[in-house]
């Protein structure tokens, strides 16, 4: 273990933060791998409020018309998850995602 490393940004969730105090106790990273960190933890969390969204609105919404259109949250989940893997494998640390608990 590294030691407690630079505190969490304000703005992610209880969950994104206890992952991100997790990994950079572990792990000794410089400035850029710190700001691919906080851009993975941000994907993580938008990808998560777009879940809820879907969960609870449907992945398929109408359009003016009334046309069966997937939702958009569904493109922002992911995009975000593809945002977050891109920039775990930047990293190269061996982590694992957060959880989504104390959403």
């Amino acid at each position: 273990m590294i030691g407690k490393g630079p505190k969490a940004p304000a703005h992610l969730s209880a969950s994104t933060k206890a992952w991100w105090r997790a990994t950079v106790s572990e792990w000794a990273l410089e400035l850029w791998q710190l700001k691919v960190l906080q851009a993975a933890a941000e994907s993580w969390d938008r990808a998560q409020e777009a879940r809820s969204m879907i969960l609870a609105e449907g992945a398929v919404t109408r359009d003016r018309f009334g046309q069966a259109v997937t939702h958009p949250a569904v493109r922002i989940e992911r995009d975000a998850r593809s945002a977050f893997l891109a920039a775990i494998r930047v990293l190269a640390l061996d982590v694992q995602a957060p959880t989504t608990k104390g959403r």
